[in-house]
């Protein structure tokens, strides 16, 4: 099933899309599957994260201005303002991938689906796609560290042996507004990744959610590490390059965590 709605323009920036995309898996009455959520806009990105708490989406939307402000030597002949923003919507994305799992979107507790308006306030479209999907499900878990950049391949890769699937994909997901999953190199030190997020988006006392700073900050640094993976799945294992590893990034720890697999045959 395929639906289509549309965001009212938002003066803060943002909107809250829980209910719409919940009620269109509803009407899809897939109670197993995989729900692709996706916007045709260059100015406007989806982020998975806490929306308890405005200010911390105030402080996310903050951060991307202040990393990429609007300026003028912009090479594209548009304004300064949506040059930013296309910028901005391809470092959040604007396509994401969920597990369907007993009629529902699995998402953790403090998890929302959040459209953000680089350039609005404006009307936004947003495409809701359900699918009826068989998959095999497992979580791993483990205890996390903050900024633990921890390599979770072999568990990954462990789930799909045991799925029994021999050529589909494999969907991870984080359930959690502070925690992210990443590609990167074999061979790359995890002490750099975590330092050059850090640079990007820093743990720091002036955010306006005031919960503690490694939690506001982790709620932004999941707009740009995102919470799902999808990767196929060929003769029973994992596609990944030659020097990939899949990496859980811990932007708020120490904490109880897990990751969430789902592999799909075909």
């Amino acid at each position: 099933m395929r639906k289509t709605f549309l965001v009212e323009p938002s003066p803060q920036g943002w909107r809250n899309i829980d209910r719409e995309v919940g009620e269109a898996v509803t009407e899809s009455a897939v109670e197993n599957g995989i729900c692709l959520l996706s916007l045709p806009h260059t100015t406007a990105g989806l982020a998975v994260t806490s929306s308890w708490d405005p200010k911390g989406i105030q402080d996310g939307l903050g951060d991307l201005r202040a990393r990429i402000p609007a300026r003028i030597s912009y090479l594209h002949p548009c304004s300064p303002f949506a040059s930013a923003a296309r910028t901005r919507a391809a470092v959040t994305g604007c396509g994401h991938c969920f597990i369907v799992r007993e009629g529902k979107l699995l998402l953790g507790h403090s998890q929302s689906l959040v459209l953000l308006d680089f350039d609005g306030p404006q009307e936004r479209e947003v495409t809701v796609t359900v699918l009826e999907r068989p998959f095999y499900f497992e979580a791993f878990a483990f205890s996390t560290a903050f900024g633990e950049m921890r390599d979770v391949t072999a568990q990954a890769e462990a789930v799909v042996a045991r799925s029994g699937v021999r050529d589909g994909f494999c969907h991870l997901s984080v359930v959690a507004a502070t925690a992210g999953l990443m590609l990167c190199a074999a061979g790359q030190t995890k002490a750099d990744l975590w330092q050059d997020l850090e640079r990007m988006i820093p743990t720091r006392g002036d955010f306006l959610h005031r919960e503690t700073a490694s939690d506001a900050g982790g709620h932004t640094k999941t707009f740009v590490a995102g919470t799902q993976l999808d990767l196929p799945v060929t003769g029973g294992k994992l596609l990944l390059g030659r020097e990939q590893r899949i990496v859980y990034a811990e932007f708020d720890g120490p904490r109880p965590r897990d990751v969430k697999a789902a592999v799909y045959e075909g």
